[in-house]
């Protein structure tokens, strides 16, 4: 299938080479639009049996969030880069991206539906067999794979990387079924301790199997090479510390190792 990705950028973020590297677009329908996830796997793996989502941050699925996603997560596992916006939402500046994401943060009930729809999309798509899931994002991504966990979502394993910890219904967290990583930054503006020690106590109050390292040295976007400004900035060191913390997670949530 033909897709717009320079291929060559993203094998090279997962350490492969172009050719052993396979991107598919994944299309689904939630509430009459459409919607196209994208699926990064290395061709050279045998039949997988588990699997990754990855959301991206607020500026949704583009070539650098494949880019990100196969650095951090790794070729370990199949990632579906998961689109929650639309097939002709892409935001081209972070100020549509905020106009894009307001409504999914006021509307986590129709946040949960789009993450539930895509991944049912991942399940069915016939590349793959997947057994075992797990989901992960980036800022925005990151709410958003939480809200999959909180909306009770059978899954082994959910990830957040510098997300917004916040919940306008904490109680749901009684509806997770599966293990929690939140790898914060402690500099990060938009999430502050105050809302750190709420989520702290709504996980601990529904006896989740929860985990939280926070990263003295980042603030937001640590693992966005475009960001750059106060509060909001890449940090190389604390990307790689993530990246390793969540193979290993996936790993042991999953199963199999999360190499490359």
């Amino acid at each position: 299938m033909n897709h717009p990705f320079d291929s060559a950028r993203i094998a090279a973020c997962y350490g492969i080479a172009p050719a052993d590297l396979g991107i598919a677009l994944v299309p689904y329908r939630h509430d009459g639009a459409e919607y196209e996830n994208v699926l990064l796997y290395d061709r050279r793996r045998a039949a997988p049996t588990a699997g990754v989502m990855a959301v991206p941050n607020f500026l949704g699925v583009r070539q650098q969030a494949l880019e990100i996603a196969a650095t951090i997560v790794g070729s370990g596992f199949p990632v579906l880069v998961t689109d929650v916006y639309g097939k002709s939402v892409r935001p081209t500046s972070p100020d549509e991206a905020m106009q894009v994401i307001a409504p999914l943060r006021d509307d986590r009930a129709e946040l949960r539906r789009r993450m539930n729809a895509a991944l049912a999309s991942f399940q069915s798509q016939d590349l793959i067999a997947l057994q075992r899931i797990g989901a992960c994002g980036f800022c925005f991504g990151g709410a958003a794979a939480l809200e999959l966990a909180r909306s009770g979502a059978d899954l082994r394993a959910f990830a957040s990387l510098h997300g917004s910890l916040d919940s306008p219904t904490p109680a749901d967290a009684k509806n997770i079924r599966g293990a929690i990583l939140v790898l914060h930054g402690a500099q990060d503006p938009s999430v502050p301790p105050e809302q750190v020690n709420r989520f702290i106590d709504e996980m601990s109050a529904a006896q989740v199997d929860w985990q939280l390292q926070s990263f003295g040295e980042a603030g937001h976007s640590y693992t966005d090479p475009n960001a750059a400004r106060p509060g909001f900035f890449y940090h190389a060191k604390t990307a790689h510390r993530a990246s390793r913390a969540l193979r290993d997670f996936f790993a042991e949530q999953l199963g199999e190792p999360l190499t490359g």
